[in-house]
C-alpha cells in the first residue's frame, strides 16, 4: 500500500524545571509511516507522546529535529499548505455555543477554505444525514446531549473531506454506551466511502484500539518508542464478546505489560 504520512528520525524534548539543566525527552530517533486509507490507532500509556504525534503531523509543533515529515511524498515544512488536507477532531466537541450545529460545520468550512461556497450546503446536509443528525442540525450545541455534539464535531471535520483525519481520544469524555454507538458511527462513515480517508486515532483504551483499528501502533512511555505494530483484518461491525476481538485485547494487554512496561 502507498505510504500517506511518514514521519523520519524525529526527536523531540521540552525543558526541564527552571533551573535545571536537564530536558524530558518525548521521541528520539522516531520514526512512522502511515498507511494511506488506513485506520491507525496509537496506543499508549498517558504521557507517551500520542497527541504530540498528531500535532507534529499537522504542522502545529515542531520537532527539536526531523528527518522528514512526508505527506504524499512531500515534506510538510517546505509545503505548509500540505496541512490543509488535514482535519482535527478534538477530546472534547470545541463548538461555538452561539453557533447551531450546522453554522459551526460552515465556520469550519470556512476557517480551512478548501471547498468551494456554493457546495457547503450540499456537504452540511449530506454529513449531518451520514451521522444521523439531520434533524439536529438547527440545534444550539447546548439544546442536544453530549453524543450528539461530538458527532457535530465530527460533521464539523468531515464537510471539508480530509484526506487525513486526526482524532485525539475524541470519545473518551464519554459514557461507555454512547462511546460505543460513537465507534459504529466513526467505521460507519468511514467505511462507507469507495476511496478511504487516512485516520490517525489516539487512545489508551486497547478495547477502542481492537474495535476501531486496521493498524495499531503501540507506544512506550517516554522517551517514546513502538514497541508493538500490528495490522488487523477483521470486519465490521466487531462484537466485543467475539473470540476474535477477546483474543485481540489480550495480546494487547499482555504486549502493554511485557513490552510497554504497563501493568494493569
Amino acid at each position: 500500500m502507498t505510504t500517506k504520512v511518514s514521519l523520519e528520525d524525529i526527536d523531540l524534548s521540552f525543558p526541564g524545571p527552571a533551573g535545571s539543566d536537564t530536558r524530558k525527552v518525548i521521541y528520539e530517533n522516531f520514526s512512522l509511516q502511515i498507511e494511506e486509507g488506513s485506520f491507525t490507532v496509537l496506543l499508549g500509556p498517558s504521557g507517551c507522546g500520542k497527541s504530540t504525534l498528531l500535532n507534529i503531523i499537522n504542522g502545529l509543533l515542531k520537532p527539536t529535529r526531523a528527518g522528514g515529515i512526508v505527506i504524499d511524498g512531500e515534506d510538510l515544512r517546505r509545503k505548509p499548505d500540505l496541512s490543509r488536507q488535514m482535519a482535527y477532531v478534538f477530546q472534547g466537541p470545541r463548538l461555538l455555543r452561539w453557533k447551531t450545529l450546522a453554522q459551526n460545520a460552515r465556520f469550519g468550512l470556512k476557517g480551512l477554505g478548501v471547498q468551494p461556497k456554493a457546495k457547503w450546503d450540499e456537504l452540511i446536509e449530506k454529513y449531518f444525514t451520514a451521522v444521523g443528525l439531520r434533524d439536529a442540525m438547527h440545534l444550539y450545541p447546548h439544546q442536544v446531549s453530549g453524543g450528539m455534539r461530538q458527532r457535530a464535531s465530527i460533521v464539523r471535520a468531515w464537510v471539508n473531506e480530509p484526506q487525513i483525519l486526526l482524532m485525539d481520544e475524541p470519545f473518551s469524555h464519554l459514557d461507555e454506551i454512547t462511546a460505543a454507538e460513537m465507534r459504529r458511527i466513526l467505521i460507519d462513515l468511514w467505511a462507507s466511502e469507495e476511496t478511504k480517508r487516512t485516520i490517525v486515532f489516539v487512545t489508551h483504551d486497547i478495547s477502542e484500539a481492537a474495535q476501531l483499528a486496521t493498524d495499531i501502533v503501540m507506544l512506550t512511555p517516554a522517551p517514546s518508542s513502538i514497541c508493538l505494530r500490528r495490522k488487523v483484518d477483521l470486519a465490521w461491525p466487531r462484537q466485543l464478546d467475539s473470540d476474535e476481538v477477546i483474543g485481540l485485547e489480550k495480546e494487547l494487554r499482555h504486549a502493554f505489560a511485557e513490552r510497554a512496561g504497563i501493568r494493569f
